[in-house]
Formats: structure tokens, sequence, C-alpha cells
């Protein structure tokens, strides 16, 4: 009820508390707004009004660059989740007003959000949580950030909503930052947090987060796309497009909404090149026809009705109605041709529509449980995102690859798979299960053999074929695959691998160090040990050796913290001080092409004499002592180069495949030389190809079995002349599977 008006009525105002903070938020007016959408008379909607007057107090005095109060930032969250994407839920919006809490209040943990709004909220809040780590540089935190959020997101799916929606109000306030922030957010939108709402279907929040990312990013071709966009929506061929469907429905008795939809900025936006660009997107225009019933059967009629008047492009034909995607999404889709440009008309119910236009937020709203299948679809792949192990740029590219055009293929026994455009054998393999993926050793593909790496097309038939033995993994296969589930379970594999390797060097280094210094290895007994690790922070002599072996410690630290205790125990009797150029050496028994790498500047071979090595985490990269890339190295010390011993007493476990190019040599030259080689040695097949400099080059592809067999080969081939392109494990034999008895990871 209104107040009556009167002389005393401006004093009272004065009297009654202020809920206009001094920038002016007025939080009444906020309450009034919110009580639309949650009734405060409601029990279950208490929380989300307590969570506003907490937040509001907390915030009080904080502004934004704006120099609006900030408590406006999630308060403008929570009423974009309430307004615009008609979220009902209490807990989720009350976590949406209190994400930044944690963050930016001394004082506030998530004990305090616990305690007093309890364990769901406040694991909400925790994943909206950024880390804090003042060791680590920007971009390591921002990715230890992100994988936090994705890992959070796999178990509460709210976290990632609310993420979402925060970039959101970001974006559409981001006038007011710096230009060199401005382009960092809007470049992080992009990369993240766009093509993860396009994944999940989120149709609006998808749009506007590229709309107003990309024209931070590119002012000028935002502009000049925008506006062919409003002459493209405005063209007389569209407007005549719109008017035929309406007409050939309305022959037909068949009462639908035709939506002309132009592409958003997102559609010309290149993530691989970087580009935003007229000539980007496959069309320009789609046309969805919304159906005013709820008969599926309908769609296939209107389908046959707009093919019979419009030309549609052969084998364009998608029925995501008999086939839904895992997502929920259902519709029927047809390419037509129509004044030489392309369209896609798409043609479902209103029911289609709404889980079209809101993917995942369409069951939360609706109130409606998500199926089993879809939910671990959802988690596996945030997992998935949130556990990869590669650089946080191959992190970003798991979150491309998941917005990828899709095909479809189909299992032997008739079952429907989707995959990323662009997708391989190996992508299908882990689809179904990660042991068939490990164990891969190619497929059969409509009935014919094909490698792991083939590229599957539409509507192809693929069996699996395995092997005892695990897939020989490397970097260059886990770019090839096209899911973010083969490429995370692919460098799972390369990281163990690596580990592996780079634990015992880092073994070897130390009990150098310790003979150097006139210690055995006896000298890190239990004791000695455990006070190494605790004063290093390294949770145990595993990770020490490690970390030793991908150069991240250096010994000379080690042995720094180690002289203490070690001065307690007696040194050899016959040590004598070492020499500071004085270099370690390791004992390299086998080869793995994801760890062991020949440098292209100066080709050294396996089995060579006087071999240097460099290590890091990404493996050990071997050199010739002379070459002048480690020479141009100036901050490369003696102790950081080890010296190579090779294992010529012992045979690898696998056949591997050296593939080379022997430049200025023809296969008749190369011919007497070749009778010299060891008997042992099988040549894969030689050929005579022509040089980067018109000159003759032979490419030699030949199986070895151990160093001792290497070096005698290299031995006889022309030196300086001989380049490993590349090496590998010689295939194994592989056998069927005709019917597929692996459980899927998710039912485990």
């Amino acid at each position: 009820m209104q107040a009556p008006k009167s002389a005393n009525a401006s004093r009272i105002r004065i009297m009654l508390p202020s809920t206009t903070d001094a920038h002016g938020f007025d939080l009444e007016h906020y309450r009034a707004r919110m009580s639309k959408f949650l009734d405060p008379a409601e029990n279950d909607n208490r929380v989300f009004y307590d969570a506003l007057q907490y937040a509001y107090d907390l915030h009080k005095g904080q502004t934004r660059k704006s120099g609006a109060p900030y408590i406006s930032h999630p308060c403008s969250v929570a009423e974009i989740l309430a307004r615009e994407l008609h979220f009902r839920d209490p807990h989720l919006l009350a976590a949406a007003l209190l994400h930044d809490v944690v963050e930016d209040i001394p004082g506030i943990t998530l004990e305090d959000i616990l305690r007093r709004f309890g364990s769901r909220i406040a694991e909400l809040v925790d994943g909206c949580t950024k880390l804090t780590r003042h060791h680590l540089d920007r971009a390591a935190l921002k990715d230890l950030t992100h994988s936090k959020i994705f890992l959070s997101a796999s178990r509460r799916l709210g976290v990632l909503i609310i993420k979402l929606v925060d970039r959101l109000h970001n974006l559409r306030t981001l006038h007011y930052l710096p230009q060199a922030k401005r382009q960092r957010i809007a470049q992080e939108t992009v990369e993240v947090y766009a093509p993860i709402a396009a994944r999940f279907n989120i149709y609006p929040l998808k749009r506007e987060l590229y709309h107003l990312a990309l024209s931070y990013l590119y002012p000028r071709k935002s502009k000049k796309i925008l506006q062919h966009v409003r002459e493209l929506r405005n063209s007389a061929e569209v407007v005549d497009i719109e008017n035929r469907l309406r007409e050939i429905l309305l022959q037909a008795g068949v009462a639908a909404d035709i939506r002309p939809r132009p592409k958003g900025l997102g559609s010309y936006y290149n993530a691989l090149k970087r580009t935003l660009d007229i000539g980007n997107p496959e069309n320009y225009f789609d046309f969805a026809v919304v159906l005013a019933t709820g008969e599926d059967l309908k769609c296939y009629l209107v389908l046959g009705i707009i093919c019979k008047d419009f030309v549609s492009i052969p084998r364009s034909l998608r029925d995501f109605i008999a086939n839904p995607k895992i997502n929920g999404y259902r519709s029927l889709h047809v390419r037509v041709h129509v004044g030489g440009q392309n369209y896609l008309v798409k043609i479902r119910t209103e029911e289609m529509d709404l889980q079209a236009s809101y993917g995942v937020l369409q069951d939360w709203t609706a109130q409606t449980p998500m199926s089993d299948d879809h939910w671990a679809e959802i988690s596996d792949l945030l997992r998935t995102i949130g556990e990869y192990g590669g650089a946080g740029a191959q992190r970003k590219e798991l979150i491309r690859l998941s917005e990828a055009e899709e095909i479809f293929v189909y299992s032997p026994q008739g079952d429907i798979y989707y995959l990323p455009k662009g997708s391989v054998v190996l992508d299908f393999a882990y689809k179904i299960h990660s042991e068939l993926g490990d164990h891969c050793q190619g497929a059969l593909v409509n009935g014919l053999w094909e490698p792991p790496t083939r590229v599957l097309k539409d509507a192809e038939t693929v069996e699996i074929l395995t092997s005892p033995d695990l897939l020989d993994v490397d970097p260059d296969l886990e770019q090839l695959c096209k899911t973010p589930r083969a490429r995370s379970f692919l460098n799972r594999h390369i990281q163990h691998r690596r580990q592996h390797f780079a634990r015992e060097i880092g073994r070897q280094v130390l009990n150098q160090e310790l003979r150097r210094h006139g210690f055995g290895p006896d000298a890190l007994d239990d004791e000695t040990v455990s006070l190494l690790l605790e004063v290093i922070n390294i949770k145990d002599i595993s990770e020490l050796y490690t970390r030793l072996g991908q150069d991240l410690l250096s010994p000379e630290l080690v042995l720094y913290y180690l002289e203490a205790p070690l001065q307690a125990k007696d040194r050899h009797p016959h040590h004598s001080p070492h020499s500071p150029d004085e270099r370690n050496a390791i004992l390299v028994s086998e080869l793995d092409k994801a760890f062991h790498k020949f440098a292209r500047c100066c080709n050294p071979y396996p089995g060579q004499e006087n071999v240097l090595a460099t290590i890091s985490e990404r493996g050990t990269t071997f050199h010739h002592p002379r070459c002048e890339d480690l020479k141009s190295r100036h901050g490369l010390q003696p102790q950081h180069l080890l010296d190579v011993c090779w294992d010529f007493d012992g045979t690898w476990r696998h056949v591997l495949v050296f593939q080379l190019h022997i430049q200025q040599q023809s296969i008749s030259d190369l011919l007497p030389i070749l009778t010299r080689m060891p008997s042992t040695v099988r040549i894969r097949y030689i050929e005579s190809v022509i040089g980067k400099h018109n000159e003759p080059t032979v490419r030699l592809s030949v199986a070895l079995h151990s160093f001792a067999e290497a070096r005698e080969l290299f031995r006889i081939l022309p030196e300086d002349r001989v380049s490993i392109d590349e090496y590998g494990r010689q295939g194994a034999p592989a056998r069927v599977h005709t019917e597929c008895p692996y459980i899927p990871d998710r039912a485990r």
C-alpha cells in the first residue's frame, strides 16, 4: 500500500534505515524484482533472501571499475539466471549471489558458507572461486582455475551455469575496463566459455558470449559482418524463402511458425586460425520451422513438403528425431539450395524447439530429471576436460573440439554414434570404451581394414580391431584425434611413460651426484629422505626422481638441502673434489618416441658415440656435441647436459621402425652400401624422391631390434646425409571384435 503524502513524509523517510547504498544500489527494489520469480513467503526460498542480505553486507563499500557498488554484479548474475534463463532454484540463485565472497572478502572462508548455507551452496561457491597460488604465473594459474571449474561442474553442473552467466555480465560491462584487460577477457571467452555453452546447446548464452567477445576482439570486422547480417536478413531472397515456406505449409494445412535466423558472429569465427571473416560460415542463414503440434510424424510430413518445393542438397538430411543427440536435441535438418546459396532448414515441434534453444537448461527449468545417459555424457566430458594433463592451450583445444560439427557412424550392431567432424578410428574406439582405445590397432571400415588414424565419414560402419599390446602413443597421434575423451586418454598414457623414463633418469643423476660428493646410494636412508622431502615439499622419493629427470629440480639444490644431514655420515675414503664442468651420464636401454627425440638440428642417431642429451618435461632430446643449437643456448650450463651411454648388450622389447632420409643419394648409390648392413636388419621399403633443392634423395624404412644393430647400420650410411624423420613401434597382429564385450566406462 502506498503511504499517504503528508508534510512529515520526507522526515519519516530520513529516519528509516537506508536500503540504497552510496552509489545507488537499492536493495529493497532488487528484492521486489526478484520476488516475481521467488516468492519470499515460501519457506524454500528463504535461503535466497538470506544469501542476498549476507552478500550485501559483505560487499558493502566495494565498487566495480565503473564506480557501481560491487553487490550489483552478483545480484545481476542471479537476476539474469532468473529473468532470462528462467531458473527458479533458490539454492543455485543463492550461490550466484555468493559466488565472489570467498574470493574477494578477506576473512570469509568456505567453512563460513558451509555452516550458514549448507553443503550444496558451499560446493557451488567453491567451484566458482578462483585459485590463488602466488608462485605460479598468470597463464598457469588461469589453466588450473579452468581445470577446477570443469572438475567441480562434473559433480555439480550449476558451477558451470553460474560461471557462464558471470562471464556474460562481465562482458556486458566490459567497456569500463582497460583495453588490455578487455582483450584478455574477450579472448578467454571465445576459447573457453562460449564453446562450452555451445557444446551444451545453451543457445542464448552461446550467441551473446560470442557476439560481445568478438565485438571487442575484432571491432572493425565485427561491424562489417553485422552490417552484412542485417542486409542479408532484409534481402529479397531471404524474404522470398520465408514467404514460400509459409505459403506451402498454409496450402498443406500445417500450422507452423517460420523463424528466419541469420548466423551470429560466432559462426564467422574460425577458432583454429583465430580469424573473423565473412567467408568462414558454411551457410549464412537458417530457417526454423516450428510446428504447433506435439506429433513427431508431422515433422516428416513437413520435410516431404519442403523437399518437394525446394531443391534439397543430396545427403544433407540429418534425422535427430529418430536418432536424438545425447544432449536431447531433436530436429530434422535439411539443406536447400536457392539462388546459388545454401540454407539450412530445421523442422521441429515446440517442445523440441525449447530443448534446442536452452539445451541442458530446459530439463533444469522444467524440473524434469536428466536421464542417466545424458548426465553421464555431460559429467564425463567435463571431467575429461578438467583432468586433462597437457598444456593449457591443449585444454582449450579440447573445449573447442567439443563444439565441432558432428558426423555419425555405426557399430557392427547398428548402434549410431556421433563424433566431431574429422574424427579418426581411434576416436570411435575410445568412444565405446577406454580399453578398446588402448589396444586399438585399426578397424574394419565398411569391411575394409584401416589404420587407427583413418578419418571417418558419415554413415560408415566401424568394427574395431585390437591387439594384446598397448597402442603405441605419441603426441602426433593425440593431435590427430578430435574427441576430448580420446585426447585425454592418449595424453594420460604419454605423461605416464614420460614420468617413467624421467624417474629413472633422476635416480641415475642423483646417485652420480652423491657418489661425486663422496656418498653412496645408501646415504639416503629413510630418515634423511623424509627430512629432505619435507623441506622441498615433495610427497615421496619417486616424485623427487621424476622432477630431477624433468629438469624441474636441480641436483645441486637437493645436495644443498642434504648437506647438513649427510655431514654426519662418513664419506668414501678416496673421495676427491669434483670439477664443476663434470657431466652426469644416463644409460639408455630402450627408445620411446613419446620421450626420446633425435634433434633435427644436428641429426644424431641411436648407438652413436659421444652423444649428449638435454632433459625437460617433454622428454629427452639427443644432440651431437658440436651441435650449433646447443652452443647458441647461452644459459645452458654443463650440468644441464648429460652424456649418453647406449645399452649395446640388450635388445629392445619392441621392434622399432625408422623412417630415414638420405640426401644427395640415389638407390643405385646405396645398393652397394646396403649389402654390408647386418643380416638381421630388415628393409621395409626404399624409394627415390626429389629433395628440397632438386637433389636426389632416398627414403628408407628399416626395422631394428637393438642399439647394436642401429650403430652398425648408421655407420655404413653416408655421414652427415642421414636424418631420422620419425620412428615407432612395429605394428602387432590384430584381432577382430565381432561383438563388443565391453561395458561403457560411464556405466562402471
